[in-house]
């Protein structure tokens, strides 16, 4: 099924129909994809952009009845059918697109949906989810259906459109500087690749934003205290590239350290002093105090990341909350670029995506669902109008007492003050922070308790 909305917060409204859906008796929610940016078609003029996204579901309702549920949840987030306009703005818009094979068409509902082959902002997101399914109509893929519409075609061997790969920063140093030169904006996406639609959904922000998206996929082994775990952390840059052309990215590259620091890199592999960057308060205390040396680590590469890209504006996600004020602090000291926090993308029902989630069993990912549970439960504390440091620090830890999961931190903080020690006292803002093993998978998530709109379900 499809989700929009333009109207409101659409992050929230669409969170909340997320979490709404899947506690609806006889459905069991699957995967969701990434939240897609687009234009409305048609309607009065000055809409808002619409944020759109894809779900998939199992069921045991029939099509009609699973579209009255969906049209009960419209209604319950404030739309009135009765009352709009064709193409009016919407705060919530639920389209069923299929119903596993059946073919059918009633006055009120037709299967599959009779305008998805020409809807590039559902098969987008509908992509991610099921690129090889075979549309009616056409006959052609999802995937190929949707480079159709975006008006890609082969040239020379080579898709219009395609992320150039490169495998040296040297390369993309000289690449970048050239389009610097013809006065474009770059927006930049460091990653460690093993990507997801978390790092597809910055892309898309990145290159709406700017002239050209620069892509960096790179395992920095400088950032990891535990040999095996950077021995298992997913590799795949030629998947990763093919997941960047349809988001849009201009250049991706990758390298080795040697590559990274050339001349700096010893027998031993070893980073020569003078290359390490030192991080500032915001790396100490949790991340800081549980991983000793992480930062700098992060530091170090980023700081070469930037240097290589120059770029215009960087982006980076908000589940690695201690790390991105790591980062802003390595920005206004370097002067630059501007650094743009985007929100927690989520599965369902709330897990923060992250490329270790590909490291869980099913029975683990059912097990670390609860970690963002947690979070809200001290988000609705804090709603109730709690604001003592400590009680909401007991709320966030007691949640784990039961639950078979090594919890290595579980604490608040001032998002805009950060402090190396636990807060203490009446709190006027506050973020909610954890860290856990699930297995032998570690995981990291945090919530904004003090924001509405700060991942809803």
């Amino acid at each position: 099924m499809a989700l929009g909305s333009n109207l409101g917060d659409r992050r929230v409204q669409l969170e909340v129909a997320l979490a709404r859906l899947a506690a609806e008796p006889g459905v069991t929610a699957l995967d969701v994809s990434s939240f897609h940016v687009t234009q409305p078609v048609g309607g009065p003029a000055g809409q808002a952009p619409y944020l759109n996204a894809v779900l998939r579901i199992e069921t045991e309702l029939d099509p009609r009845e699973l579209l009255q549920r969906l049209q009960a949840l419209e209604r319950r987030a404030g739309r009135d059918r009765s009352r709009e306009q064709k193409n009016d703005a919407r705060c919530l818009d639920l389209d069923l697109l299929f119903h596993g094979d059946l073919s059918m068409r009633a006055p009120e509902l037709e299967l599959p949906h009779p305008r998805i082959e020409e809807r590039s902002f559902v098969l987008a997101p509908l992509c991610e989810l099921e690129p090889e399914r075979v549309l009616r109509g056409c006959g052609r893929t999802v995937r190929q259906q949707l480079e159709q519409l975006n008006g890609q075609s082969k040239t020379s061997g080579r898709v219009f459109g395609e992320t150039l790969c490169l495998h040296s920063p040297a390369a993309a140093q000289a690449w970048c500087r050239e389009r610097a030169k013809r006065g474009e904006s770059i927006g930049f996406v460091p990653t460690m690749g093993a990507l997801h639609a978390g790092h597809l959904e910055l892309a898309r922000r990145a290159a709406a934003e700017n002239d050209v998206l620069v892509v960096s996929v790179f395992v920095n082994p400088l950032q990891f205290n535990d040999p095996q775990d950077f021995q298992r952390y997913p590799r795949d840059f030629a998947g990763d590239a093919r997941m960047l052309t349809g988001a849009g990215a201009t250049m991706a590259f990758t390298g080795d350290l040697t590559q990274f620091f050339p001349g700096q890199v010893g027998a031993d592999g070893k980073l020569a002093s003078a290359a390490w960057i030192e991080p500032g308060s915001s790396a100490e205390g949790l991340e800081g105090r549980h991983r000793p040396g992480h930062f700098r680590g992060v530091s170090t590469i980023v700081r070469r990341l930037f240097d290589v890209v120059a770029p215009t504006r960087a982006y980076f996600g908000q589940k690695d909350f201690q790390q991105a004020l790591v980062v802003q602090d390595l920005a206004r000291a370097r002067g630059g670029p501007q650094v743009i926090v985007c929100s927690t993308s989520r599965e369902i029902p709330g897990l923060a995506r992250s490329s270790r989630n590909q490291l869980l069993s099913d029975v683990e990912r059912r097990r670390a669902a609860s970690l963002f549970a947690g979070l809200c439960a001290a988000r609705e504390l804090w709603r109730g109008g709690e604001r003592r440091a400590e009680a909401l620090d007991a709320c966030l830890k007691s949640t784990f007492g039961r639950l078979d999961i090594e919890l290595e931190y579980a604490e608040v903080r001032d998002p805009e003050a950060w402090t190396a020690a636990p807060c203490r006292g009446k709190m006027e803002r506050a973020i909610a922070l954890l860290a856990a093993r699930v297995g032998r998978t570690r995981l990291i998530d945090n919530l904004r308790l003090d924001e509405p709109g700060s991942g809803v379900r």
